[in-house]
Parts: structure tokens; C-alpha cells; sequence
């Protein structure tokens, strides 16, 4: 390769390593939904994960700490480190994800 055609390839490079992934959530339709209280121990924004301390969800799971995505963007802002909330847990086959997030 030519030296004109290495230089032409530097800026597409660039511009690929900086472009940000938008994490996915195909979950489709919930199957059950659960009500969580809980608190934000750790967050991941760059897969809109937060790791929460929650209480005994009825119905669903015992108390324990555990990780949970976060499909929309406004209601992962609204989490902070040491917030504790209230949100709906979705559960659709192995799949599970939490919406309708209220910081109390």
C-alpha cells in the first residue's frame, strides 16, 4: 500500500475507535413484572447497568445483590451511587430489566 492510501485511512480509523456503542435491548414484551426496592451500589453507563442491593422481590427472587439493565437512557440518569429506589423489574424468559425507576 502506498503511503497516500495509509494517510487516506488515519482519519477513518479515528473516527471508528471513538464512536461510542449504543448497548441493546431486544427483550421484547415483559412476561411478568415485579415490584424491586433496593439500593445503587455501582453503576455501568457504558451498558446502562446498575448494581443493586434489593430487597426480597415476592414472587421472584429472594434478597440479594445483582445487576439489572436499564433500557432507557432517563431512567438511568436518574440513577446515582447510594440512591435508594423503586422501579418494576420486567422478566421475559431469561431475560430481565428494570423501568419505571423513582429515586426516593
Amino acid at each position: 500500500m502506498h503511503r497516500r492510501q495509509w494517510l487516506a485511512l488515519v482519519p477513518l480509523f479515528a473516527l471508528a475507535c471513538g464512536k461510542r456503542r449504543e448497548p441493546r435491548f431486544d427483550y421484547g414484551e415483559p412476561e411478568q413484572r415485579y415490584q424491586l426496592r433496593g439500593k445503587v451500589l455501582r453503576l455501568r453507563p457504558e451498558a446502562r447497568v446498575a448494581s443493586i442491593e434489593h430487597e426480597k422481590i415476592d414472587g421472584w427472587m429472594e434478597a440479594m445483590t445483582m445487576e439489572f439493565p436499564v433500557p432507557n437512557e432517563a431512567d438511568f440518569a436518574r440513577l446515582k451511587v447510594g440512591a435508594v429506589i423503586r422501579a418494576t423489574v420486567n422478566v421475559n424468559d431469561l431475560n430481565y430489566w428494570l423501568t419505571d425507576i423513582v429515586v426516593e
